[in-house]
């Protein structure tokens, strides 16, 4: 039998530590009355470090059913996210020094990791993460890329698996993450089935559909400011080298300092923003591709649809029948 235990840590979200055990279960269930599936169910533990209760993020109890083993060769442990408090994830992590040993220990007797959301922070906290590739929540990605440089942000990767360590970027990403794991623990078919069983849509390919500039706090400084006079100016978009001279510094400058800080040229930060503003009109409007150009300083409608594909991932009007007003 193979075992998948259930990390519950201070500060997790109950429904998504429980959420993951329910559908595991559940995977089982279906394998056996399908027939086929059944022979080998996925054992199921939901453990905290001492095995006793820990504090969820709303303040209640989580009880637990054993305290974390050491793992053995390809037992799996999921770690959902557990500092939900502060977008500043870095600034959460300094009283993790247990869990951070526990990742290790695991790791170290051979066994599979898969963290979501905030815990990837433990993963890359503990060094497991250095060389290589790895995602993390849009919103949380600057803070990683600053604090762990030798990690390779797949910043479109919406779950990554790589060496024994699977990272899966969201605070409600459990369910994509489970599907994952049933379809690694098992077969992509009982997977498969789990998902139409539960309803459960799979998660896009891409986070760029969820990028929003309301909620990057912890851009640069530079960055902001950016952001800020392209806002002001449209919608006609500014020359990069107005932006620049409103900064205070040369565009050579601004385009090394940009990609240092973001990994980003100036001209496709702007046009991000612009997006942002496009997707933003979408949401909460129903104005039409036309009204879409001229707000964000698109005379070309190919050109148009192109970058929004590229920011969204989509069209505008699947962006619409997602998250538009008329859905």
């Amino acid at each position: 039998m193979t075992r998948l235990t259930i990390l519950a840590l201070d500060g997790c979200l109950a429904s998504t530590v429980f959420g993951l055990a329910e559908l595991v279960r559940m995977a089982n269930q279906i394998g056996k009355q399908v027939g086929s599936y059944g022979d080998h169910p996925i054992e199921v533990v939901v453990a905290s470090l001492d095995g006793g209760a820990v504090q969820a993020e709303d303040g209640s109890a989580l009880m637990v059913e054993a305290s974390l083993s050491q793992g053995r060769t390809h037992d799996v442990l999921v770690v959902p996210g557990c500092m939900t408090h502060t977008l500043d994830v870095t600034v959460a992590l300094t009283d993790r020094k247990h869990e951070i040993d526990a990742l290790k220990r695991w790791y170290a007797n051979g066994g599979v990791i898969a963290a979501h959301c905030s815990s990837i922070f433990l993963l890359a906290e503990a060094g497991l993460l250095d060389g290589r590739k790895a995602t993390a929540t849009w919103w949380a990605q600057a803070q990683m890329k600053d604090a762990y440089p030798k990690i390779e942000i797949m910043s479109d990767d919406t779950l990554t698996d790589s060496e024994r360590l699977i990272c899966a970027a969201g605070p409600f990403s459990h369910l994509d993450l489970g599907l994952h794991l049933i379809e690694k623990m098992a077969s992509r078919s009982l997977a498969s089935l789990v998902a139409k069983f539960a309803m459960i849509e799979r998660s896009p390919p891409s986070q760029a559909a969820f990028r929003t500039m309301e909620l990057t706090r912890h851009a640069p400084p530079l960055a902001k400011r950016f952001e800020s006079l392209v806002l002001k100016s449209l919608p006609v978009p500014p020359a990069i080298s107005e932006v620049a001279r409103q900064l205070g510094l040369t565009t050579r400058t601004l385009q090394r300092r940009l990609l240092e800080a973001m990994g980003k040229t100036p001209q496709s930060y702007m046009n991000e923003i612009r997006m942002g503003v496009a997707k933003s009109l979408i949401e909460t409007s129903a104005v039409d591709v036309g009204h879409l150009m001229a707000a964000t300083g698109f005379s070309d409608e190919s050109a148009f649809r192109r970058q929004f594909k590229q920011a969204s991932g989509m069209t505008p009007k699947q962006y619409r029948e997602r998250y538009g007003v008329s859905r």
